[in-house]
């Protein structure tokens, strides 16, 4: 069940030094650091700053619980009703078990070395005792990907709601897959997926990416995908890539799950066909979004192609 905190804010005034005095205790109080960074004028928020080092601290302890082997260890870093998207995977894993499971699995099929090193290139609080990051992994063997988690956060730890994992530019014979769908999902705000949905592949199949970009992300969206991560218009613009010739790309939603008044998980598949009908490329989608005036906005796009177990 997910838990959403509302905190009242306190306006500090500014008119003597007394006052002022009180206000800077209080901030370093509540922060525990002896810089100001952060406290702002009527805001319980943390800074960038506090939110970055909280995701860092995190993730070296994912490191450090990865490298025991132990599945069940890491799903404790999951909410029990977390989600959860992998590229070696053809359908989204939902709950904690399985997501233990699976980490189980692969820990059995690679037991000789299980390393993991996490690199985070963004964190920040969207509300609601929220934070999204994203970053990137480092294996064995050379391999490497992107990923991205939706965090609810107490202050102190963080816990994942949503994570989405890639291998950055996959190579695998698609030919002898059996290609594997999760239900299409038919619920609350399915009307306003299938309208993004639609959006955005008709802006990528006819190559109108400057106008996926306005019409899709907000103006610090980001994108991460296996061909790396972009942040802001400028980038998405110049590191999305339109379909080649004769090849058209289709989505379907799986699911969807409000986490805040205004922003919802949404995930599901996509895949690549050329004229002919030949399956070129698949895999799974998972964003955070904005609700903004009945439609849904992408803050957060985070898509890879499957990668083969």
């Amino acid at each position: 069940m997910l838990i959403n905190k509302t905190f009242t804010k306190a306006h500090f005034g500014y008119n003597d030094m007394k006052q002022l005095t009180r206000f800077l205790t209080l901030c370093l109080l509540l922060t525990g650091v002896s810089a100001l960074t952060g406290c702002n004028e009527g805001e319980n928020a943390a800074s960038d700053l506090d939110v970055m080092e909280l995701i860092d601290a995190h993730m070296k302890n994912f490191e450090e619980t990865w490298a025991t082997g132990d599945g069940s260890l890491l799903g404790a870093f999951y909410a029990e009703d977390a989600v959860r998207i992998a590229s070696n995977r053809q359908k989204p894993l939902y709950g904690r078990k399985a997501i233990a499971d699976h980490f189980d699995l692969g820990f059995e099929q690679d037991a000789d070395d299980p390393q993991l090193s996490l690199k985070v290139v963004a964190a920040r609080s969207v509300g609601n005792d929220l934070i999204l990051a994203v970053g990137e992994w480092y294996g064995t063997s050379e391999r490497k990907g992107a990923w991205f988690n939706l965090f609810q956060t107490d202050g102190a730890s963080v816990i994942s709601l949503f994570d989405n994992a890639m291998t950055y530019n996959p190579t695998n014979d698609l030919s002898q897959v059996e290609r594997l769908y999760d239900e299409e999902y038919v619920g609350e705000g399915s009307d306003m997926v299938n309208r993004a949905i639609e959006r955005y592949t008709s802006n990528l199949n006819a190559g109108n990416i400057e106008a996926l970009a306005e019409q899709m992300f907000e103006v610090d969206g980001i994108q991460v995908s296996h061909n790396g991560i972009f942040q802001g218009h400028e980038e998405l613009v110049a590191g999305i890539a339109p379909p080649d010739d004769g090849v058209t790309m289709t989505a379907q939603g799986y699911g969807y799950l409000p986490v805040a008044d205004d922003l919802v998980l949404n995930w599901g598949g996509y895949h690549a066909k050329n004229n002919e009908g030949a399956l070129l490329a698949f895999g799974q989608w998972g964003n955070l979004l904005r609700i903004v005036d009945g439609d849904i906005i992408l803050i957060v796009e985070a898509a890879g192609v499957y990668s083969g177990n």
